[in-house]
């Protein structure tokens, strides 16, 4: 006749894989093969998971590797994790009026253009070649 073994507790300590390995195999031996695996074992196992694998976890303990990995994933989504003391903050640069540039150029036979840029300008250089080049 097995001894039942009443509610299980939650170590004190961090488990290492081959405790909690024991613990599964003592409630294994103890319990109707037909019995869920309590959530506290699930809890255990799913923090394992921080130092080991999953498919490593998953083998150790002989559990279903896409329930332990749903497990570890649902706990990663509700424990933020610890707190590191990190501070977000939000560098935004001053607005500053970029600067303006303006070339004016004239050829020999009058003809005249006017370039106005505020900001970095572009191509300018080019835009002043083909200037030059239709004076011609």
């Amino acid at each position: 006749m097995k001894k039942p073994l009443g509610p299980i507790s939650r170590p004190s300590v961090k488990p290492t894989l081959e405790t909690l390995r024991k613990r599964f195999q003592i409630w294994r031996k103890n319990e109707p093969a037909d019995r869920r695996i309590p959530e506290i074992l699930w809890d255990e196992a799913a923090k394992l998971c921080r130092d080991h694998s999953v498919s490593k976890v998953a083998r150790a303990l002989r559990l279903d590797y896409y329930g332990l990995r749903n497990r570890v994933s649902k706990a990663k989504d509700a424990d933020p994790g610890p707190d590191l003391g990190f501070v977000k903050l939000a560098l935004e640069m001053p607005p500053v009026s970029a600067p303006e540039w303006k070339a004016e150029m004239e050829t020999r036979n009058g003809a005249k253009m006017t370039l106005s840029v505020k900001g970095t300008p572009r191509d300018w250089v080019e835009l002043s070649r083909v200037f030059w080049s239709q004076g011609r």
